[in-house]
């Protein structure tokens, strides 16, 4: 047993031999699967592109010197988000340092330093959680992460478009489950229009229950029931990149991810029971943007993913923490993004 001095009794004994730091658990797996591109940084407090639509000519057979002119031009139009304003601020008194034992030790004095590095792992992995639970907002229901209000603003509403829904009626055991799969992913190669990027695969972000359903369905189960040990994914949970225990498998050509993230209010970041198709490799569909921080020296300079400045009380009483994050996440085709459910 290792004695110290209580900080509230001076004459208690306390075993601390084993001390336990629990973290929150962090969920970054969309942030993983390459929906999305880099962070882009940007000088202003918008984003602003133009949406191109071209037309293309049907060319069809004329008189020998007759003409063929095509008048019709694209379809333009420029859209514009403002970008969501998201601080965070700490800060640490010496009363949270003076009389205490380092993290995990039982002898060791706590430092300034070291509460400083733990308060900016705080606001770290603060930001870290804000992009995967802004980038699952967008997945979810189409709209930017504003849970204050100060934006609203829905891609569906705003393209003018109709998310695309298939029922996997796992209730139902003879329901086609590929033709299901297939159904999703036609509608989205459909829907990519021409452009520079090149779908890479497809990814299905599914809430556990979407996830157990669907492996446990009969024509699923029969599909890979012939899969060595090493790769049946009904019996192992893979590590391709992703969180360890993270479940995961092939089938139908989309590779279905289990996602266990849960919002503070205990609710899923993918709804109970459905689960989100959408492509990779168009990082310009998926885009992120960064705009810089609310500082006179940072004006008009290009915006990064996170801020976090550090002021020393001129008293001497603590040290203060001013952290924050400029970013939207924006979707240029909404309808790429599928709703997978089951009514049954």
């Amino acid at each position: 047993m290792s004695i110290v001095r209580s900080y509230t009794n001076n004459f208690e004994v306390i075993d601390r031999t084993t001390e336990l730091l629990s973290i929150p658990l962090q969920w970054d797996i969309i942030n993983r699967l390459g929906i999305f591109g880099a962070t882009q940084g940007v000088t202003t407090n918008t984003v602003s592109f133009e949406d191109i639509i071209e037309n293309t000519a049907v060319m069809t057979d004329q008189v020998r010197g007759q003409r063929n002119v095509y008048t019709k031009d694209a379809v333009r139009k420029l859209r514009s988000y403002p970008i969501p304003h998201y601080p965070i601020d700490g800060f640490i008194t010496p009363e949270q340092i003076q009389g205490k034992t380092a993290y995990g030790s039982n002898d060791q004095a706590d430092t300034v330093a070291a509460a400083v590095a733990r308060e900016l792992a705080r606001i770290r992995r603060a930001h870290a959680g804000l992009m995967e639970v802004a980038r699952a907002k967008l997945l979810e229901d189409g709209s930017i992460y504003a849970p204050s209000g100060t934006v609203s603003v829905n891609y569906y509403t705003d393209f003018g478009v109709t998310r695309k829904e298939v029922d996997f009626v796992f209730g139902t055991s003879t329901t086609d489950i590929i033709g299901k799969i297939e159904e999703g992913v036609a509608y989205i190669t459909d829907n990519r229009f021409d452009g520079t990027d090149t779908i890479t695969g497809f990814v299905a972000i599914c809430s556990p229950e979407f996830f157990a359903n669907l492996i446990k369905h009969p024509k699923v189960q029969t599909a890979y029931q012939y899969y060595s040990s090493t790769q049946e994914p009904l019996r192992n949970r893979l590590d391709s990149g992703l969180p360890k225990g993270t479940r995961e498998f092939i089938h139908g050509g989309v590779r279905f991810v289990e996602y266990r993230g849960l919002k503070p209010d205990g609710t899923r970041y993918i709804p109970s029971g459905e689960c989100r198709l959408v492509p990779t490799g168009l990082t310009e569909v998926f885009s992120s943007f960064a705009a810089p921080a609310l500082k006179m020296d940072l004006v008009n300079t290009i915006g990064m993913e996170a801020y976090v400045f550090q002021y020393n009380d001129a008293k001497g009483n603590g040290i203060s923490f001013e952290s924050e994050a400029n970013l939207v996440h924006v979707c240029k085709r909404p309808q790429l993004i599928v709703r997978l459910y089951s009514s049954t």
